[in-house]
């Protein structure tokens, strides 16, 4: 039996009609329609409805490590961020799985708008009572307001931490480095009454709601008891003992917490196997049910690593029962052919992000933009994509996805106006040349082996990119072939040096994270391969920021800094809610200056494929929702 393919209601449907079909094989008749699922193809004896009761457990492989770093403000990664997601909730403001941002009224009583006289914005909301955690603790504003001032402090940026949660509001930039105690955007009204004003400069907004954003945060966890915040009329500070010299310890270890950590979503964490990379959630009594009443009706959630070699042995044998957002076409058709056999069906969905190259772009040779360009046309990538995704994927020449509708109303203009950077040799060269990569070793007049280039102080730099790549990973191994060893790089005097580690690691050195290790901190590799997905806030203000204090506090990991590149990034967000024309001709303007500086390379954009045992119910994926979201409604019948 086939579930037929998820087609997102947010997105222009004959145009997306078209991708799916040229991008699956002949072959595999997986029944895609331009219509949300309308059951089985074939009849069931399984029970149906959901139980009134949570009941059963489901296993989600995922072939990312966990690294325990639950919370998004250090190294978290996507399944870390998985977890994350399934434990936090209760936010201000939610979203449909079309996309549609709103105030979510199961947890605001109230909220009003007011448009100040200075151009800021202030959003009022009354928290509804009786709201907890996990563990039963009551949630008040002081929790909310938690949230905001605690990831923008200056004692979290101390610690390293990406203190951002209040970007966008008023006094933050003083409040986040340490200038101010009071933050002015943040406000405590009430016991169960706060207010967050979005300052001038972030109005209008084209994703004007996301940013009031808010979830609780119980402060005593992450400090104790001692630590208050307060607001004397003028903005909320924090209490004078709240130090990051004494509570560095703590907060680290929290960071990590398990049982204690204080959940508000659907689920809580009762254990974590450090060694074997799994966790275990099981259902929040306290969680009230989403903007629907939606409450978890699976008991366990057990999340756990997989590797390209066993991940679908384990779904054909139980040993788990979800693989999602499943990539190459060697692993789809796999897949595909477990459907065949019966009791594993599918979703598919274009893909909300692509796969790539990443650059940084401070030193060594990929700081200078011709050797990114060279590389590119080092790289013939049609055939890369159509290696890796089996014919479920595309090209894509810039930061964006398939399924994105403002790609998609974009794209013929794009493929005009876009760089391809095909396949040549010749033009690899030739940018190299332009670029000063014109000497020996011995700064001789270059005529073969590795290039070299007179820097300013006079010293000879060697064309040898450091690439950091992880272990057991298909795309890697593509890499390995199609660009490494590829005669042509050596020809044009290149030469990439591969060093492969777990993710944690390469997360580590990508950050430049000196509060893992000191050694993380000092830039050693140039070039990553990794793949970057986008929720439908397609909001890259800060991704190319050139402040100093904001790229030591993790933003912008290409270190690109490049003021035309950050003002457009900027610009296509000071846009009004709603006004789409203005929002698509920036875009535009953006990805032609991101295209020319080529910070990553993309290699694919492709269809996403989640595999799963039959016993899983009402499972329901797509682009712009996490898998928590899914599983939410999902059920299991044994």
């Amino acid at each position: 039996m086939r579930k037929k393919g998820i087609v997102l209601l947010l997105i222009l449907s004959l145009v997306l009609s078209t991708f799916l079909v040229a991008c699956t094989p002949k072959d595999k008749d997986t029944g895609n329609n331009t219509d949300t699922p309308s059951g089985k193809d074939e009849p069931s004896d399984k029970p149906s409805g959901a139980p009134e009761e949570p009941t059963g457990e489901v296993k989600i492989g995922n072939k990312t490590d966990l690294s325990g770093d639950w919370v998004p403000y250090w190294t978290n990664n996507a399944a870390d961020y998985d977890v994350y997601n399934f434990i936090m909730g209760l936010s201000t403001v939610d979203m449909t799985p079309e996309g549609e941002y709103f105030i979510d009224e199961s947890v605001v009583a109230n909220s009003e708008v007011k448009e100040n006289e200075d151009g800021s914005k202030t959003y009022t909301f009354t928290i509804k009572d009786g709201l907890k955690y996990a563990d039963g603790t009551e949630i008040t504003a002081k929790d909310y307001v938690a949230h905001v001032m605690f990831w923008s402090s200056n004692q979290l940026q101390t610690l390293e931490a990406k203190a951002d949660a209040g970007y966008y509001y008023v006094g933050y930039g003083d409040f986040n480095s340490g200038k101010s105690k009071v933050f002015p955007g943040v406000r405590l009204l009430g016991d169960m009454e706060f207010s967050v004003t979005i300052a001038a400069e972030h109005v209008p907004y084209y994703f004007e709601l996301p940013n009031v954003s808010i979830m609780p945060l119980n402060l005593a966890y992450w400090t104790d008891d001692t630590v208050e915040i307060k607001d004397d009329g003028e903005g909320c500070y924090f209490s004078d003992n709240f130090k990051p010299e004494d509570y560095k310890d703590k907060i680290n270890e929290a960071r990590f917490g398990v049982e204690d950590f204080p959940a508000t979503g659907p689920y809580k964490l009762v254990s974590y196997d450090t060694s074997a990379r799994t966790a275990v959630m099981e259902v929040n009594e306290n969680y009230p049910g989403n903007y629907e009443g939606q409450k978890p009706k699976i008991k366990t959630v057990i999340y756990k690593k997989v590797t390209d070699e066993t991940a679908l042995d384990e779904l054909a044998t139980g040993g788990v029962d979800v693989l999602p957002g499943l990539a190459s076409g060697e692993e789809i058709n796999a897949g595909m052919d477990l459907v065949d056999k019966g009791g594993i069906e599918f979703n598919e969905y274009p893909r909300s992000g692509y796969g790539k190259l990443m650059f940084q772009c401070d030193f060594g040779p990929t700081q200078f933009v011709e050797v990114r360009q060279a590389i590119a046309h080092l790289l013939d990538r049609n055939e890369f994509a159509k290696s890796f995704t089996g014919g479920f994927g595309t090209v894509v020449n810039g930061p964006y996805g398939e399924s994105m509708w403002f790609y998609q109303e974009t794209k013929a203009e794009l493929n005009e106006k876009l760089n391809q950077y095909p396949y040549s040799l010749d033009e690899a060269k030739k940018l190299l040349e332009e670029g000063g990569w014109v000497y020996d070793a011995n700064g001789k007049e270059y005529k073969e082996g590795i290039r070299h280039k007179k820097l300013d102080d006079g010293t000879l730099m060697p064309l040898v990119i450091e690439w950091a790549s992880t272990e057991d990973n298909e795309v890697s191994d593509l890499l390995v072939v199609s660009l490494q060893e590829n005669e042509d790089l050596a020809s044009a005097g290149i030469e990439i040096k591969q060093t492969t580690m777990d993710f944690e690691e390469l997360l580590n050195w990508m950050y430049r994270d000196g509060s893992k290790d000191p050694k993380y901190s000092v830039p050693t590799f140039g070039m990553y391969n990794l793949a970057t997905n986008y929720t439908p806030r397609y909001d890259l203000s800060t991704t190319y920021t050139t402040d100093e204090a904001m790229l030591k506090a993790g933003y912008n990991t290409n270190f690109i800094l490049d003021e035309e590149l950050e003002k457009a990034a900027k610009s296509m967000v000071l846009t009004e809610p709603g006004d789409n024309e203005a929002f698509k001709e920036k875009f535009v303007t953006f990805i032609e200056r991101w295209n020319e500086l080529l910070p990553d390379l993309p290699l694919y954009s492709n269809l996403y494929h989640d595999f799963f045992n039959e016993k899983l119910e009402n499972f329901e994926m797509n682009s712009l929702i996490r898998i928590s979201d899914a599983i939410l409604y999902a059920y299991v019948t044994e």
